[in-house]
């Protein structure tokens, strides 16, 4: 058996793999000294449906330019939210309703990245969401999406991968045309058919780091810029509970004279969204939350690279002029229909397909009114770690 140890903290990323270094825009603490909760600035859960999107956009980014002088790249950016009852199911895993006391035993690690907010409380867990026959429940030798170093990446729980493998199994055959269009169009394009064999693979969507905060909130003034390495060339972030906000530096459209200008979009539970944040700068705020129970809990699901060689491949000089056709692409795919989420019926057949796979389950701790409510003692009647054979 094995057991879900977070790897040592002590390499660090390669240039433009993981996050790069982010910049610490002020040094002052947050405004918010009251130990009140603020209340979330938009819908608290899940939307009327499961598929309809919320929001289809492409804007531009002056990123990966393999000539300075070019205009701008494509970004494509769609939203969704998810059915309720879909959030609801969710929200029974145990990764997202321990206290913050069992969160250790998950694997997760706790980050400091704002140290000038000593209020501010933030974990992050690293998982895969491969499919039964890609991965199933076994630990997978892959990259730590923080640090670059390789780790053994654990399963997710099988609520959220069959989750996970219905948006992949809706959203796909779009990419793959838009994708397979612009191969045609340009065969010597060699990160297009990089991303394609990933896709093949089952590794989009496949990296999954659940992050959770708490505590002091970070606002504008404290935000850690920055832009993503190639894991997140395409890249699916769900708000599960609390509230916080994606502030991103972009233009607006392809006119190269256009001034790049800062843009701002609340996520609220059950919200998705798909986009390409290795082409752009961006960071998060989140809201305060001195109890536990209105804690912030999101799921950033990246490609899945073995290691960082396989990363290297993206950022290669003789590669660079390959971002522009890869980003129409993706842009192309992700503005040109609705962003599509799976129903409960999809998810419970999906999870159904990994039971038969991977054998029965344990059950997570039942349903709650706020993810991470249920009593400790609930809790201690469950195994702490579930374990599986490599």
């Amino acid at each position: 058996a094995t057991h879900r140890t977070p790897p040592p903290r002590v390499c660090r990323p390669p240039l433009a793999l993981a996050a790069q270094p982010r910049e610490q825009m002020g040094t002052r603490q947050s405004r918010a000294s009251n130990d009140s909760d603020r209340p979330p600035t938009a819908a608290s859960e899940g939307g009327p449906t499961a598929t309809q999107n919320q929001k289809q956009d492409i804007f531009y980014s002056r990123k990966h330019l393999a000539d300075p002088d070019a205009p701008p790249l494509p970004v494509g950016f769609a939203m969704g939210k998810m059915a309720p009852d879909a959030l609801r199911w969710l929200r029974r895993c145990e990764i997202f309703a321990a206290p913050e006391s069992h969160l250790p035993t998950l694997g997760f690690t706790k980050c400091i990245d704002y140290p000038h907010l000593p209020g501010h409380v933030y974990y992050e867990g690293y998982f895969h969401a491969l499919h039964g026959e890609d991965g199933g429940d076994r630990h997978i030798a892959s990259m730590n999406p923080r640090t670059g170093c390789n780790m053994q990446k654990p399963a997710a729980p099988r609520e959220l991968r069959a989750f996970i493998e219905g948006m992949r199994r809706a959203n796909t055959p779009r990419l793959v045309k838009a994708l397979s269009d612009v191969a045609k169009a340009e065969p010597g394009n060699r990160l297009v058919v990089k991303v394609m064999r990933l896709i093949e693979e089952g590794r989009v969507f496949a990296d999954l780091a659940v992050q959770i905060h708490a505590g002091q909130a970070v606002e504008r003034a404290d935000i850690g810029w920055h832009t993503d390495g190639p894991n997140s060339i395409l890249h699916a972030a769900l708000s599960i509970a609390g509230a916080r906000a994606l502030h991103s530096r972009r233009h607006a459209d392809a006119d190269p004279s256009t001034m790049e200008g800062e843009f701002v979009e609340p996520m609220s539970p059950g919200d998705v969204y798909v986009s390409s944040p290795a082409a752009f700068a961006h960071g998060v705020s989140y809201g305060q939350a001195y109890r536990w129970s209105k804690r912030t809990i999101a799921v950033q699901a990246r490609f899945l690279f073995d290691g960082a060689t396989e990363a290297y491949g993206f950022v290669e000089p003789d590669e660079m002029g390959d971002w522009a056709g890869l980003m129409r692409a993706l842009s192309s795919s992700l503005a040109g229909s609705p962003l599509e989420l799976p129903d409960m019926s999809t998810v419970l057949g999906v999870m159904a397909e990994l039971e038969r796979k991977e054998g029965a389950a344990i059950q997570p701790p039942p349903v709650t009114t706020h993810a991470g409510s249920t009593p400790a003692a609930a809790l201690r009647k469950k195994p702490a770690v579930v374990t599986s054979s490599s």
